[in-house]
């Protein structure tokens, strides 16, 4: 029985591992899967609004050095994976996660 119970919670640890869920406020965004340097972004954009904005989301783990890194990678990856330009200043987050407004072409 414990081992069917490990199985398990080793399965779902994994599977979550390796998807990425938009916060509410991205739910029907439109999405896209970027890949920048090897490592792969996740990214929905509200398009669509007076304001558009988009959420990245960082797919894999990443070594603490990297972080730095990380983060001009995901604006690079919202604005390939939007053909707009984030907004400076505008993005918020981690190097797990970050928002930002867009602006766009007219």
């Amino acid at each position: 029985m414990q081992r069917l119970f490990l199985i398990l919670i080793l399965s779902t640890v994994g599977f979550i591992a390796g998807c990425a869920s938009p916060g509410r406020e991205y739910w029907g965004a439109t999405h896209r899967t970027v890949e920048i340097d090897g490592r792969r972004y996740e990214v929905y954009a509200n398009l669509d609004e007076a304001r558009p904005r988009v959420q990245v989301i960082r797919m894999g783990y990443a070594r603490r050095p990297e972080h730095v890194a990380i983060l001009p990678a995901m604006v690079q990856a919202a604005e390939q994976a939007t053909g707009c330009r984030v907004v400076d200043r505008s993005a918020a987050g981690d190097s797990g996660v970050m928002t930002a407004r867009l602006t766009c072409p007219a």
